[in-house]
């Protein structure tokens, strides 16, 4: 059965409502998103690229008042930390969460924000996309004690899986030579099918099972009539990212329009393989879209 989730609109929660970002709202609707059936909620990550709260601190937030959903960051870039520090938090959110974390990871845009959230830690750009790998290993050796051993020790053995985030040549190869799951960001159906048969052949050229990887897929959805729907992504792309929708529209998919077209946009990524959804809403209405999203449930997982 497929799963579906939904991403806590942390940044939106500070480009449309309460300009200081407070997170509670957010953990209250994690909780309905438990009650309303959703598989899984994510917080996306930033420092002042895209100011919001921080996801694991938020996380555990979430891990403390729900006990079926699990918890995901879509995505955490580990190059702005330390492989320790992340281990420890990380590692604790697991075990606040009894084993429901999963490690969302990317190595972010190649925007001037980005690149001004790297300076300000200390971290190096240009390598960000190896140094989330390099730092996610690190991190995931401390779990299982390779060397040295972190504390707490998280929910499951190994630690909380993997998921890498992205679509690139490089992202494919490491997806599949060492990670637990793809968390696709691309713009259309055919581009998560070749890219998931990317990850499967790199998978086999490592020695691993591509049946260990989960095909996950990371999309933004609007529903409502078709003109007001595609105006309030657009006005969401603009101000999120700053830039217009068709611009990132080259490079995340999106839908806008009726529920009948969310679900059939939906389920072309799960006819094309994904197992597990993340759902952004790219409205002001969060609660109509909450709702509209929570009645498809059904028949998606279907």
């Amino acid at each position: 059965m497929t799963k579906i989730g939904l991403l806590l609109p942390t940044r939106e929660a500070v480009i449309y409502g309460d300009k200081s970002g407070d997170p509670r709202p957010l953990v209250e609707l994690a909780v309905r998103a438990e009650e309303a059936g959703f598989d899984s909620v994510w917080a996306g990550d930033s420092l002042l690229a895209r100011p919001r709260a921080d996801p694991l601190t938020l996380l555990s937030g979430v891990a403390t008042v729900t006990s079926r959903v699990e918890l995901g960051t879509a995505v955490l870039l580990p190059s702005l930390r330390n492989p320790e520090q992340l281990a420890q938090a990380a590692g604790t959110l697991d075990a606040m969460s009894g084993g429901r974390f999963i490690l969302g990871i990317g190595g972010g845009p190649g925007t001037p924000g980005v690149e001004r959230d790297h300076e300000l830690v200390g971290a190096d750009f240009r390598r960000r996309s190896s140094r989330s790998i390099e730092v996610s290993r690190r991190t995931q050796a401390l779990w299982r004690g390779d060397d040295d051993q972190m504390y707490p020790l998280p929910g499951t053995p190994a630690g909380p899986p993997v998921w890498v985030g992205g679509a690139g040549p490089k992202t494919l190869q490491r997806t599949g030579a060492y990670c637990d799951g793809w968390f696709a960001i691309v713009p259309t159906h055919q581009k998560f099918v070749d890219g998931w048969a990317k990850v499967r052949e790199a998978a086999e050229e490592a020695g691993r099972s591509a049946d260990d990887i989960t095909p996950a897929i990371y999309t933004t959805v609007v529903v409502g009539e078709k003109a007001e729907a595609e105006a309030a992504l657009a006005e969401h792309s603009s101000l999120y990212y700053g830039v217009p929708h068709e611009v990132i529209g080259k490079q995340q998919g999106s839908v806008a329009g009726s529920a009948g077209e969310a679900m059939e946009w939906i389920r072309g990524f799960i006819d094309a393989g994904a197992t597990h959804v993340c759902i952004r809403v790219g409205s002001a209405d969060i609660d109509n879209q909450f709702d509209q999203l929570a009645g498809m449930l059904d028949e998606l997982k279907g």
